[in-house]
């Protein structure tokens, strides 16, 4: 293999590295991003709470219900038992007894309309428990997903970096030296490929002189443009 093809090969072997380097690291960024989980979560405890808080709203009026109703049923009882005889107290126990049955009809009403608002609380809690339960099943499988998938590319990353430690061991000092220190200006791309007479990462036609050092083989020939290293493949 000549010096500009064991550079190609290291060449294509280290983009492969960083591109599941950056795969794995887009992975971490998508475990760590929890925040439809984080949404659904706060909309099922903000309704749950809702619905808690309904619910104690119809205890407190069934409670104040039935403490009207023992009131007017003591009242209706005294009023009916024969022991006041006077008329104006008498009077005023019918006032009460009637006062009492309005006020249970006024306290039914509301009863009826806080148990409406409960049910309707009820029903969106349920809903948003359920979207909750889905979006942590969601959560669990995707993050599963991609742990595995991260394991898997972390396992090819190695194998690929010992395979890259060979390839550098069979290049020449000077060539790897060469290819080494051009990395970070042309973008982990100082290797270019040459086809149709044009390097193919900046799209310039060589010369007659470069061709053919090329076709010869013997030595990095590079681009007139970019500056890259030509390999024809």
């Amino acid at each position: 293999m000549s010096n500009v093809a064991a550079l190609y090969r290291l060449q294509e072997l280290e983009l492969d590295i960083l591109e599941r380097a950056k795969r794995i690291k887009a992975i971490n960024a998508q475990l760590e991003d929890d925040a439809a989980l984080r949404e659904a979560e706060a909309e099922n405890e903000e309704l749950q709470a809702a619905l808690e808080a309904a619910e104690a709203r119809v205890r407190d009026m069934e409670l104040e219900i039935a403490t009207a109703l023992d009131k007017r049923q003591s009242a209706e009882t005294r009023l009916y038992s024969g022991e006041v005889i006077n008329p104006k107290e008498l009077q005023d126990m019918q006032m009460e007894v009637e006062a009492l049955t309005r006020r249970k009809s006024v306290l039914d009403d509301e009863l009826l309309k806080l148990s409406s608002e409960r049910d309707g609380c009820r029903a969106k809690a349920e809903d948003a428990a359920a979207r909750y339960g889905e979006a942590r099943e969601e959560h669990e499988r995707e993050s599963k997903a991609l742990l595995d998938e991260k394991e898997t590319l972390k396992a090819s990353v190695n194998q690929l970096l010992a395979q890259r430690k060979s390839s550098v061991a069979a290049i020449p000092q000077q060539a790897f030296q060469t290819y080494n220190s051009m990395r970070t200006a042309k973008s982990n791309r100082p290797v270019a490929v040459l086809r149709d007479k044009a390097c193919t990462i900046c799209g310039i036609e060589q010369n007659y002189i470069v061709i053919t050092a090329i076709n010869r083989g013997d030595d990095l020939v590079n681009c007139q443009n970019c500056g890259r290293i030509l390999i024809r493949i």
